[in-house]
């Protein structure tokens, strides 16, 4: 194909996908303004490359990189854009899809002054694509529109009253030129948090993300994804990551009160991650070396603890006196508020 200026490649990266992957390669292929889809085996032993490259077309576009070992998702989309030429690069999930015609709406919403362009989300429970669950952006989100720093960051911090809906999320269509202008690549320290990192350097530098409605690009909550469940590690580097930002943001002299909002809510959850693992592994008594090593989050971890024993009385409230289990249980994550 001759390349345009709306020439796209998808970039697909995955493991242990076999279930999704065929969905995923086929929603991008059918869009119009196709070139190329790379999609990385990242280390699956369960047939994912194979299930991938049945869902081809035979019209030439798809690239099949695999890795013998898993180098996570930011390295795996670097080495699939290292990989191709396309003016327009559009990350998708491999469990994810996209409706026939979602780029050419998406592309025609945006108009031509952007370096990344985003519409917004909808979750689904299937491939079909007849329910939408919910949407990713806030109601309050003015659409058309573009998001600043401050903006976009503030809607990557979780809240009690709502379900894990951050900005990061977003799936934009992003200008190769700006990235290579600004000298943009994924963290591949990071294996949580890579999107949110790279659109906030990308926006530190100044550019423009601009924002639509819906144009088909459905997410597939999954109980199993990987976006619901990581490491400590992983908190702990996507800490560093944003301390590295809060940084950068002050060499530049602006103000992002948003960040240090986010920095303060990542470390929470990651000395409450901590205590959690010190318990696990050494009792009681390394739970309390945990607990008072970190002071700062010493009122987040106290009151998460007090919410999860509060959680649990009430469930031995409620539950039938006969055969009930009385024995002491220690919180739990899942007890925890959401992140």
């Amino acid at each position: 194909r001759m390349r345009d200026d709306r020439s796209t490649v998808v970039v697909i990266t995955a493991k242990d996908a076999a279930g999704t992957a065929a969905y995923a390669v086929s929603s991008a292929l059918c869009q119009g303004p196709v070139a190329e889809v790379v999609f990385v085996d990242d280390g699956s032993r369960d047939g994912t490359a194979e299930i991938a490259a049945a869902a081809d077309d035979g019209s030439g576009r798809l690239k099949i990189i695999r890795q013998a070992t898993n180098v996570g998702p930011a390295r795996a989309r670097n080495l699939a854009i290292a990989a191709s030429t396309s003016p327009l690069i559009c990350i998708l999930d491999a469990d994810d899809y996209m409706a026939p015609g979602r780029l050419n709406r998406l592309l025609a919403a945006g108009g031509g002054n952007w370096d990344l362009l985003a519409d917004d989300l909808f979750f689904t429970p299937d491939y079909v694509g007849d329910v939408v669950l919910d949407k990713l952006l806030p109601p309050t989100t003015t659409v058309p529109g573009e998001l600043s720093l401050d903006d976009f960051i503030a809607g990557n911090i979780s809240r009690k009253d709502r379900h894990r809906r951050e900005m990061g999320f977003l799936k934009p269509v992003m200008r190769r030129s700006s990235m290579e202008r600004f000298g943009l690549r994924y963290d591949e320290r990071l294996r949580l948090g890579e999107d949110l990192i790279l659109y906030a350097r990308a926006l530190l530098n100044g550019a423009r993300f601009r924002v639509v409605e819906g144009c088909g690009y459905y997410a597939v909550e999954r109980p199993n994804s990987l976006s619901g469940s990581h490491r400590t590690a992983d908190i702990v580097a996507l800490h560093r990551a944003l301390t590295e930002l809060d940084d950068a943001v002050g060499q530049r002299g602006k103000d992002v009160p948003a960040l240090r909002k986010l920095i303060r809510a990542t470390r929470n959850n990651r000395d409450f991650r901590v205590l959690l693992d010190a318990k696990r592994e050494r009792g009681l008594m390394g739970a309390l070396a945990a607990f008072y090593a970190s002071p700062a989050s010493i009122p987040f971890i106290a009151r998460a603890i007090a919410e999860a024993k509060l959680g649990l009385a009430r469930q031995r409230l409620s539950a039938p006196a006969v055969g009930a289990d009385t024995r002491s249980i220690a919180p739990a994550e899942d007890n925890l508020p959401p992140r």
